[in-house]
């Protein structure tokens, strides 16, 4: 009987042994998942920006020499590195690639991160996919070192400046992407009040809006000048140069978008010599992109008027949303909203600007923005409550007005009752007519029981 026991002990201690091994091996996956965490999105888009170019020059039928400067130079300009090439220095650079390369980070996260146990995994998934492009642009200003000091039209870019802005984007989008895992328990942690969470919201909603109206002025502007943008993508004369030019269009129209939204809070554009805001336009030099012949040539006069239906819109929905019964939560959500909404519109407005070399600066001013779009969301917004609260208000005192007098009329009807109409009544007549009545009797009932019953 001992040698089964002491076989079986013996194979237990054997899979403690293996269980205690197989913890102190690596784990390859998870060291496997934190590589395509940190370079998934450096990876592609390097690619990306490296067959770009690779078919440019193809098209253009140049020497492939200097593909890795300029694919170096692109990753950088996904990530808002001001670039200097052949002297000139251009700031104002496309949104689309880098809101690309942040929904890559966004993602990224966000699916690494719904298996996480405790907070500090979820910092190191952060963590790591902010390392990764910050390795990639410390390789990409090193390619443009070696480049520069060659016959590369392009320089060196300010390295504070690339990581800066290389940690801005990524470090958003990853941010934006743990908030799933890590708001609802800020907000516990800190007991954030309901009408800051509910602010917040409409402040988000509220930008939204003011970038879907700075996308619907920038496709009324397409459709009207329709010939104008014709005739600036045929001065390209080649099919590479229509291609190029509608392309570049395609690539800074999010910036266009949010100049719209800018001119609608009541702000200021400028895009090279042309200065714009609602209602007037002081024309000057565009830049020969076809996306530029949106801007108006002209006042626009009471066309204008129309732009500030958009932040009226806004602040009517944020109003709306931050409704409460408590006047004093309602204006603090309205408050936390409008200074949510302009805090996007300024960091929209920070990454869609810059300069455009000889041309001056294409954007808009950034504290400016800030400041008007605050100014007319909230006031949109209290109108708003102040007119819903008057509307209850005067429904309520309506309704208790008219209770008021019903219950005074009630006060004041007397009973219309007369003692003489009141007839004698016989009480046996009753009893009498009670006896003879109709009593139905149940099948299952026994009829003499039923008789007693009548009887009594």
């Amino acid at each position: 009987m001992s040698a089964p026991a002491t076989e079986s002990l013996a194979t237990r201690l054997r899979q403690v042994r293996l269980a205690r091994r197989a913890d102190q091996a690596p784990k390859l996956p998870a060291t496997w998942d934190v590589i395509k965490v940190g370079l998934t999105v450096a990876t592609v888009a390097w690619l990306a920006a490296a067959t770009i170019v690779l078919i440019v020059k193809v098209a253009a039928g140049a020497s492939f020499s200097g593909i890795g400067v300029a694919t170096a130079a692109g990753w950088l300009a996904m990530n808002q590195t001001a670039l200097t090439i052949g002297g000139v220095t251009i700031g104002a650079l496309p949104l689309v690639p880098t809101l690309l390369v942040a929904y890559g980070t966004f993602h990224v996260v966000r699916r690494a991160t719904r298996d996480a146990d405790s907070f500090n995994e979820l910092l190191q998934v952060a963590g790591t996919a902010i390392v990764g492009p910050l390795l990639a642009t410390a390789l990409a200003l090193a390619v443009i070192a070696d480049g520069a000091s060659s016959v590369s039209p392009v320089g060196n870019p300010n390295p504070l400046t690339a990581f800066g802005m290389t940690l801005l984007v990524h470090g958003v989008a990853a941010a934006t992407g743990l908030v799933p895992r890590v708001l609802p328990a800020f907000l516990d942690e800190f007991a954030v009040p309901a009408s800051d969470r509910v602010g917040a919201r409409g402040g988000a909603a509220a930008f939204f809006v003011l970038v879907s109206g700075g996308a619907i002025a920038v496709f009324v502007g397409c459709v009207a000048q329709f010939e104008l943008i014709g005739e600036v993508i045929a001065a390209g004369n080649t099919f590479d140069g229509y291609f190029g030019l509608t392309g570049l269009s395609l690539l800074y129209l999010p910036n266009f978008v949010v100049g719209g939204a800018a001119v609608s809070v009541g702000a200021s554009a400028n895009l090279g010599g042309t200065v714009i805001d609602a209602l007037s336009t002081h024309a000057g030099a565009l830049p020969p992109v076809p996306i530029a012949a949106v801007v108006p040539a002209s006042d626009l006069g009471a066309w204008g008027a129309l732009f500030f239906a958009v932040p009226a819109a806004a602040g009517v929905l944020l109003g709306w949303y931050t409704r409460s019964a408590d006047i004093v939560a309602h204006l603090r959500a309205i408050g936390v909203g409008a200074a949510v909404a302009s805090l996007l519109m300024v960091v929209a407005a920070g990454l869609s600007g810059g300069t455009l070399g000889e041309m001056g600066h294409a954007g808009v001013g950034i504290p400016v923005v800030g400041v008007f779009t605050f100014t007319s969301l909230g006031v949109a917004a209290v109108v708003t409550a102040g007119l819903a609260r008057l509307k209850n208000y005067l429904a309520g005192r309506g309704s208790a007005t008219v209770d008021d007098d019903n219950a005074a009329d009630d006060d004041l009807v007397e009973p219309d009752f007369d003692e003489s109409d009141l007839e004698e009544v016989d009480l046996d007549e009753l009893a009498a007519d009670d006896a003879n009545a109709d009593v139905p009797v149940a099948d299952d009932v026994d009829p003499t029981v039923a008789e007693t019953q009548v009887t009594d």
